[in-house]
């Protein structure tokens, strides 16, 4: 079998193009056999392309990437080159917006959207031993040099576990306080339901953070901090701007508010954090501060929930209800429907700030307000607003369409990051991306 044969039938097999690990050990096992002296670039990125022969090549009907080896499968984007694939599905509806959405906010090239590789181990049993190696990171000794930094597609799992120990708890609080009747099991029940949807999205991040240069307890003081910090801010500017929700502008000026109050929080742990420079990072520390502003917020919102309005001569008080309806419906709502919301917007507008500071590299407050970090606030404003607005009569199915588009937005975020430590990787070491065939 030639070198050439090798890729085409391992494209056919596995639906990607092979990596330099894989090329190298095909080739040592003797897979292959080499005709021709040359040179293949292989992108740790999960692309290779093949030698590149004297035949006329065609042209990707998706990506318009050159196919100069005559394969099935474009080399860039892994569609069918006859345009067979192309079939609006689900996933090449989603790629096509990553893609348009991309480019808007500055990206170039086709986005690789790995969403089944991404879930591809919450399912799967895990030891005690692989958790606590989740949590060894951030110190001198856990932290990988740039050019060891994992270019994979991260894989997290410790999350679901988290949405399932909280999901639990929230259940059994429940059972206690409607079944006794107990008073003492609500603020319990309170909190851990707002923790519910979106701590298990922050674990998520941290988990994607592929330099692992930032340690757990730093990720907890930015949520609780960072978290109350944004609602300080939110709350100043209310007093100056009109905001509400229902109508469009109102609601606009509520995203515009909260976005704002998220990003100076953000802002300022990525200046505090002067080592923390990776596009990874940003979507940490932007994730944290929006799930502490999610969770507080959460929390106000189900114990309102949970009181009724009374007369008492000329003074109007509230009282405690102890049906638990509306309080209950209102923490599954908010709870389980964070993962589209805050903790999702704040780590959009984190990762943006990374992407400029890039190219500044020192931090300035201007940096909020320029190039991708704009670009992406100008995003997560209108999200919010939108989320906000009674746009469909529905809301369940609109809260569901923006939080599948701000996790499209996340996932572009990754693929960029990911590439961002590709870069890095061959800078500190040039000879990583060539494999010298004989």
């Amino acid at each position: 079998m030639t070198k050439e044969e090798w890729v085409e039938f391992f494209e056919a097999v596995n639906g990607r193009i092979p990596t330099a690990q894989e090329f190298q050990e095909a080739k040592e096992k003797g897979e292959f056999s080499i005709h021709i002296e040359s040179i293949n670039k292989v992108n740790n990125l999960e692309e290779a392309n093949s030698t590149v022969s004297n035949s006329t090549y065609t042209v990707c009907p998706k990506c318009n990437c050159k196919n100069e080896n005559g394969s099935i499968f474009c080399p860039n984007c892994g569609t069918k080159m006859d345009g067979t694939g192309m079939i609006n599905t689900a996933s090449n509806i989603a790629g096509s917006i990553a893609d348009r959405i991309n480019s808007f906010t500055g990206g170039e090239g086709v986005v690789e959207l790995k969403m089944r590789d991404l879930f591809s181990q919450v399912f799967k049993k895990h030891t005690r031993e692989e958790a606590e190696n989740i949590f060894a990171c951030g110190s001198k000794t856990t932290t990988p040099l740039p050019e060891n930094i994992s270019k994979e597609w991260p894989k997290p799992w410790y999350f679901a576990r988290v949405f399932l120990l909280l999901l639990v708890s929230s259940f059994m609080l429940y059972f206690i306080y409607v079944t006794w009747f107990n008073r003492i099991a609500f603020p319990g029940l309170m909190f851990v339901a707002a923790l519910t949807g979106a701590m298990p999205v922050l674990f998520f991040y941290f988990e994607c953070n592929s330099p692992r240069n930032i340690d757990i307890m730093t990720v907890f003081e930015i949520f609780f901090i960072g978290g109350i910090l944004s609602l300080v801010i939110t709350h100043v500017l209310t007093t100056i701007f009109p905001s509400g929700a229902g109508e469009l502008i109102p609601s606009m000026m509520t995203g515009l508010i909260e976005e704002l109050a998220k990003i100076l929080a953000t802002g300022y742990f990525i200046s505090k954090f002067k080592y923390k420079r990776y596009i990874f990072n940003g979507l940490l520390i932007g994730g944290a501060v929006g799930a502490g502003f999610a969770v507080f917020e959460t929390a106000g919102y189900i114990f309102n929930a949970s009181l009724l309005p009374f007369q008492m001569e000329d003074q109007l008080i509230h009282v405690f209800n102890m049906n638990p309806q509306n309080a209950v419906t209102n923490a599954i709502l908010r709870g389980l429907l964070a993962f589209g919301g805050h903790v999702a917007w704040a780590a959009i507008s984190g990762a943006g700030i990374m992407m400029v500071l890039k190219k500044q590299q020192e931090f300035n407050w201007s940096s909020i307000f320029t190039g991708e970090s704009l670009r992406f606030l100008i995003l997560v404003i209108i999200l919010h607003g939108a989320w906000d607005t009674n746009i469909i009569p529905t809301l369940y199915l609109q809260y569901i369409a923006l939080g599948i588009l701000a996790w499209i937005i996340i996932f572009i975020i990754i693929n960029r990051a990911l590439k961002e430590i590709n870069d890095l990787s061959v800078e500190n070491n040039p000879s990583v991306n060539f494999v010298e065939n004989e």
